[in-house]
């Protein structure tokens, strides 16, 4: 994704600017603001990027905090990735929440617990869903709101509403089960 935006911006760009461009990506894919520069070192030591200019440092501070600005332009071998990748078929991520995991390793002393952890995630969902609505993918980005913003903001929503309604699910059958442990209303284990 780095990549085409670089090649969209003509080749060229410096880590900060991309940064802020892809903010809004990376917060509604669950990434870092920092992981573009971290994309940014891995694109340069495979070849796909090369560092081609080097301000002196940003702001009037003179110290060792303050930063030169690097600019980052696509090679030929990044135009040929870019390409590539996106000619490419995506394959399928497993899940991996961490509530799942949980809820994998749990034994009936836990369920307690994870019925919070299920209403806390539905509300984690609720609220990400709320973000996403209110504020549409690509509505900061220079480029406008592209087809493809479109089209993964209406991703995360689908899977945000899912994931919220898998949660109210999960967490009234285990409320079910601690109301009923034996699986009868009105029964309980000896």
């Amino acid at each position: 994704m780095l990549l085409g935006e670089l090649i969209w911006r003509r080749g060229y760009g410096y880590g900060y600017e991309l940064r802020d461009q892809l903010l809004e990506f990376s917060e509604a894919l669950g990434y870092s603001d920092t992981a573009v520069y971290s994309a940014l070192k891995a694109l340069d030591r495979e070849g796909f990027v090369r560092v081609v200019e080097r301000d002196g440092p940003i702001g009037k501070s003179k110290s060792k905090q303050a930063q030169s600005r690097v600019y980052y332009e696509v090679t030929d071998r990044g135009e040929v990735r870019f390409r590539d990748w996106m000619g490419s078929i995506p394959k399928k991520k497993p899940l991996r929440e961490q509530l799942h995991m949980q809820l994998m390793a749990a034994r009936a002393d836990d369920i307690p617990h994870l019925i919070e952890a299920l209403a806390d995630f539905e509300q984690q969902c609720r609220d990400e869903l709320r973000h996403l609505i209110e504020h549409p993918l690509g509505n900061r980005s220079a480029r406008g709101r592209t087809p493809g913003a479109v089209l993964v903001g209406d991703a995360l929503i689908a899977h945000m509403q899912a994931m919220m309604e898998w949660a109210q699910r999960s967490r009234r059958a285990l409320v079910a089960q601690v109301e009923h442990p034996t699986g009868v209303s009105g029964r309980r284990r000896p």
